[in-house]
């Protein structure tokens, strides 16, 4: 038994056959009958393996370097037999300076679940399950990696404050979130049916989001899926979430959210997203549900650019409700109407069908009752006689008809990660950009230019060379699309073989305006280039130049408008502007010089002044979910005006700074306050788009 269990430790990748090989059993046959005995005598470079059986113990691994496994991570039966718990304190701790190391492979672990203080193990391929706390609670910086396990039924939430790698999990069926408070990055996971008050699927976690699968989560309150996540949210599966109130499927996250599918979700406000100000671009939203506005996206005033927003359905704005900065977005059958509530359509934005390969689609179970309807999932990827990718059966196929979301988006996007021939401009929705891009009917490139410079040279060898023989699918240098880069693709390639040509400087050149310069108030001046073609291939990058007052030029940057902030009224200002490319860096000349004047100030605060709260609007305590920190403290401001046509507010806990709100356009706030009865204090106060501020409103206290 030994010599088998010594050979499969030796197998395993994670770990080295250093050190001794320690067997515990409780029933008296191995080393030790306890786990934590084992622990106490091993060194560093020890592995031990527990044999099934359960293990009633607070265990600490007390800074040791070693593996503590069961005989078989891979079986599940094994890793399902072999079960780790405890009545009180935490079962598994990591308390004394773990490092990746020390690492905890195989086991189902309930009770109370696992604790890491100011560590960062590593735990891998464990069921955690059934813990009435957090399935893996982390503190003082704890930054564990969290690697293929299941977490799943725990009472207060899957994962909290664990700032590692979190990959390759299920997080399933947790009361208080999935993942809470983690900053590392969060890949390639299910994240699913998880619920509480904020951020059923996700909240507040700050590092990147990518390429998990988030659905069936529910929030009452807002985010059903995720929750004030200001991370980059990048191509992930958010389906069949819901939330109370805002945002079914994210709310309040300002990170950039990128070709992501969010599709199927519901709420009251906001059925895929609320709130959200980063840019958000290259999504496919369809099928979404808001019981009052914006079935696509609601209060999103950050940069929308480049999504497919179809199929999306509210009572007041299937689309666009609320300020937006959109354009270049494909809208298609979003009932009543596609835009209100101040937004309004934008450049490249058009109505067209998207023809998706498969439409996703709400199934009415049978029953007249929309409450039990159901969603049922599409394929996203858009029609193309060119090529459509086939995920499901990993090859190319050819439609009888082309989307009209094919080369639609913005043209100074960033296309190059599309396959040839991808027309030299970024397809919109979920796979725009990307390598299943549905292929373009222009001829623009060539497919043997594999880094889009321009040339087919040695630096394209050198990347066919990189990729010799492999068999991953959607390489560019699979030349014919065959799944394997050999002398086929070589071949296609040196036939294409052609010398750079002569590096010249974007057009229009000199540059020019596209909208001159404009006053938008009187401390700040927009304005709009032309939109200029690279002659490299790499894009295009503008620099604006005020030359009346120094410190207020642009940096370089990819978009062609800009906004001069900190001026002063009844003040005339000019400007210029040119153009480079990105890769050789060529300029044009500078533009025209263009003037405008400043209008005169506006020092008015909105009204009422000092500020007021809403009939019956004063701060409550109210408790949402089953958790004893569930508690959370809710307000209304009066309804502030201005002349300038846009107000925010600020609600302030002069009690705890912490729970103070950011400036809003909301005149509800919510927060999580833990306890009840903390009788925490709020005043609130609210500004113009000038900058004007009215005093504070009486401070009342949070009552029951």
């Amino acid at each position: 038994m030994k010599k088998l269990v010594l050979v499969f430790i030796c197998l395993l990748p994670v770990f080295t056959c250093q050190g001794e090989i320690i067997i515990v059993d409780n029933d008296g046959s191995a080393d030790f009958r306890n786990i934590q005995d084992a622990i106490n005598a091993s060194r560093d470079g020890d592995i031990i393996v527990v044999r099934a059986g359960t293990y009633n113990e607070n265990i600490f691994f007390n800074g040791r370097v070693i593996t503590l496994t069961s005989e078989n991570p891979d079986d599940p039966s094994v890793v399902q037999s072999t079960i780790i718990t405890t009545n009180f304190g935490y079962s598994m701790t990591f308390d004394f300076g773990e490092g990746s190391d020390s690492v905890l492979t195989g086991f189902t672990i309930t009770g109370r679940g696992i604790f890491c203080y100011a560590t960062s193990p590593t735990i891998l391929k464990n069921i955690i399950r059934d813990c009435d706390s957090t399935g893996i609670y982390g503190g003082n910086g704890a930054a564990p990696a969290i690697l293929n396990n299941t977490i799943t039924s725990n009472s207060q939430g899957g994962i909290y404050n664990c700032d590692g790698r979190i990959t390759d999990n299920i997080i399933s069926h947790n009361n208080g979130s999935g993942i809470v408070d983690c900053d590392g990055p969060i890949i390639n996971n299910i994240i699913s049916s998880n619920s509480n008050g904020l951020g059923g699927g996700l909240q507040y976690c700050y590092g990147e989001v990518r390429s998990n699968v988030i659905e069936n989560n529910y929030a009452a309150l807002g985010g059903g899926a995720l929750y004030g996540c200001y991370g980059r949210i990048s191509n992930n599966i958010i389906v069949r979430n819901k939330a109370g109130s805002e945002g079914g499927g994210l709310s309040n996250c300002y990170g950039d959210i990128n070709n992501n599918i969010i599709a199927g979700n519901k709420c009251q406000n906001g059925g895929g997203l609320y709130g959200c100000s980063g840019p958000i671009r290259n999504n496919t939203i369809v099928g979404n549900i808001a019981d009052q506005r914006g079935g696509g996206l609601s209060y999103c005033t950050g940069s929308v650019l480049n999504n497919i927003i179809a199929y999306n359905k509210a009572n007041f704005v299937g689309g666009i409700s609320g300020p937006c900065n959109n354009s270049y977005n494909a809208f298609w059958f979003n009932t009543t109407g596609n835009f209100g509530g101040g937004a309004t359509s934008g450049t490249g934005d058009f109505i067209a069908n998207p023809l998706f390969a498969t439409e996703g689609f709400w199934d009415p179970n049978g029953t007249p009752n929309e409450s039990d309807d159901f969603w049922v999932d599409g394929d996203y990827h858009v029609k193309s006689e060119a090529g459509r990718w086939d995920s499901n059966k990993q090859l190319w196929v050819i439609d009888d008809t082309t989307s009209p979301c094919v080369d639609a988006g913005n043209p100074n996007s960033d296309w190059t990660g599309e396959l040839w021939p991808h027309g030299k401009r970024i397809n919109l929705g979920a796979y725009g950009g990307t390598p299943q891009a549905s292929m373009s009917l222009s001829d623009l490139g060539d497919i043997s230019d594999l880094n889009n410079d321009g040339w087919i040279d040695y630096r394209d060898m050198n990347l066919l060379t990189r990729n010799w023989l492999s068999n991953e699918v959607l390489l560019p240098e699979d030349l014919n699309r065959d799944a394997v880069v050999d002398f086929v693709d070589f071949a296609v390639l040196t036939e294409n073989w052609q010398p750079p040509i002569p590096a010249v400087p974007p057009i229009p050149n000199p540059m020019t305006w596209a909208t001159p310069p404009y006053a938008t108030s009187p401390y700040s001046i927009a304005m709009i280039a032309t939109i200029a073609t690279s002659t490299d291939s790499s894009g295009v990058e503008y620099l604006f130049e005020n030359i009346s007052i120094a410190g207020h030029d642009s940096d370089w940057q990819g978009e062609p408008n800009y906004i001069d902030t900190g001026l002063s009224p009844l003040t005339t200002y000019q400007y210029k502007v040119k153009a480079r490319n990105k890769s050789n860096l060529l300029e044009t000349d500078w533009s025209e010089l263009a003037s405008v004047t400043t209008p005169t100030d506006d020092t008015t605060p909105p009204s009422p002044n000092p500020m007021q709260w809403a009939a019956s609007g004063e701060p409550k305590e109210i408790k949402i979910g089953t958790g004893s920190f569930d508690f959370y403290a809710t307000m209304t401001a009066a309804e502030a005006t201005d002349g300038s046509g846009v107000v925010e507010y600020f609600f302030q806990c002069t009690t705890e700074p912490r729970f103070s709100s950011s400036w809003q356009t909301d005149r509800t706030y919510t927060v999580q306050v833990g306890r009840v009865n903390q009788r925490h204090r709020f005043q609130v106060k609210a500004r113009d788009l000038f900058g004007n501020e009215t005093g504070w409103s009486t401070e009342l206290p949070s009552l029951p």
